[in-house]
């Protein structure tokens, strides 16, 4: 990576700067969209929004605005990062968004949870389809003394399951947090409700929308590359956004760049790449995402252990919010067993006279399922991240990490 950053010589970018003023040029013409339309870049403070940034600058000034959504999960250097880039940029300051939960909206949710967490609840899809899931608002049926037992061991006293619930449903004043309060879960694979209301939702609502209202005609611009991922790489290059067809746009830039040019264009215009590429990050963002690889885990379990701390907490929270949580916490056979067996919720196993080990499920999965458990915490999944790929060993080059020094995956350390 280094080495191939290191041939990329300054007639090379000008030549990738000039094809994107081309390409975008024609593309305005094909969409026949008017010369004095707004230009908002989706920001990040990562290494690839920052050069979508300095391109966009460099081609049309202060006509181009950046715009970050605070998920008040990052790391402060990566907000330092983003509230700072104008000064290396040259550009105007990066517009900060943030989605904000009020009282009103747990409010709301604390009635639908009165409403419907009394009942019982049959579920209609999965390994457990059939089964009759019992009320989580009595303390005086069998799963209502088995849950008080739960509730013995988590450390917390309350009658019932809905009771604990109410007790964590208010604002925090953390957004991503409350984010997961509300939605009864963290975010997962196929539900990245984190990404549609803290940053795309927010930022539309916050700068799009006003523009879009006073009649202008919006070109997003975003940093997606496609040698990210397979669904990436089958982004359309420039498209009308079907939140407003007529009005709004997507184009990517930079989509058929490498890593390694992005981090020319940095040197390019005298930019120094956020921070946290430097001290061992392969992405920025999120600390953690929720679906970051092992190496990432490995990483801020070394260096920032204070988010992971920050996720043990979290856990604790949105494990009294989960209805499924409540429901498992009191099984006596472990999920694995239940499918294996096909049998009904409370029924014991036993395999020649001899009782299987128990799972207890205390989890609320920040990290979902890792490693081939069903229901881990963050304890479990950084003891796991710090395993080679077998996940039985421990990682002797992970364990003998050395913070102090530059450690780049990008060949950014000289």
């Amino acid at each position: 990576m280094n080495g191939a950053a290191m041939i990329i010589t300054h007639t090379d970018i000008r030549s990738m700067i000039r094809e994107i003023e081309v390409a975008y040029d024609r593309y305005l013409t094909e969409f026949r969209i008017p010369d004095d339309h707004k230009i908002v870049v989706n920001y990040s403070a990562g290494k690839d929004s920052t050069a979508t940034l300095a391109v966009a600058h460099a081609l049309f000034g202060d006509r181009a605005q950046g715009v970050m959504a605070d998920t008040d999960n990052e790391h402060e250097l990566t907000i330092k990062f983003g509230k700072t880039i104008h000064e290396q940029i040259g550009c105007k300051p990066v517009q900060m968004v943030k989605r904000i939960y009020t009282e009103d909206d747990f409010a709301r949710r604390r009635a639908h949870l009165q409403k419907n967490w009394p009942k019982r609840q049959v579920i209609r899809m999965g390994v457990y389809r059939g089964v009759v899931m019992p009320s989580l608002a009595r303390s005086d049926t069998k799963f209502g003394q088995a849950w008080l037992r739960t509730a013995e061991r988590w450390g917390i006293e309350y009658e019932t399951a809905l009771d604990a619930a109410m007790s964590v449903m208010h604002p925090s004043g953390n957004s991503f947090l409350d984010c997961a309060l509300l939605h009864g879960k963290f975010p997962m694979l196929r539900d990245r409700f984190c990404t549609d209301e803290l940053k795309i939702q927010i930022a539309y609502e916050k700068v799009m929308q006003p523009l879009l209202d006073n009649g202008d005609v919006v070109v997003q611009w975003s940093g997606v590359r496609a040698d990210e991922s397979s669904k990436r790489a089958g982004y359309e290059r420039f498209s009308a956004d079907r939140r407003d067809p007529d009005f709004l746009y997507n184009f990517l830039p930079i989509h058929r760049w490498t890593a390694a040019d992005v981090f020319a264009v940095h040197k390019y215009f005298g930019i120094k790449p956020n921070p946290l590429y430097t001290q061992g990050a392969s992405r920025v963002g999120c600390m953690n995402c929720v679906l970051c690889n092992k190496e990432e885990i490995a990483e801020t379990t070394a260096r920032w252990p204070e988010h992971i701390e920050k996720h043990k907490q979290w856990e604790l929270k949105v494990r009294l919010r989960s209805r499924w949580v409540h429901w498992m916490s009191v099984g006596e056979v472990s999920q694995r067993w239940m499918k294996q067996f096909d049998l009904p919720l409370g029924r014991n196993v036993q395999m020649y006279g001899i009782t299987p080990e128990v799972q207890n499920i205390d989890w609320s999965g920040f990290y979902g399922p890792r490693g081939g458990l069903n229901s881990p915490g963050v304890e479990e999944v950084v003891e796991w991240a710090k395993t080679g790929r077998s996940g039985k060993v421990y990682d002797l080059v992970k364990a003998s990490l050395d913070t102090s020094v530059c450690s780049s995956r990008y060949g950014l350390c000289e």
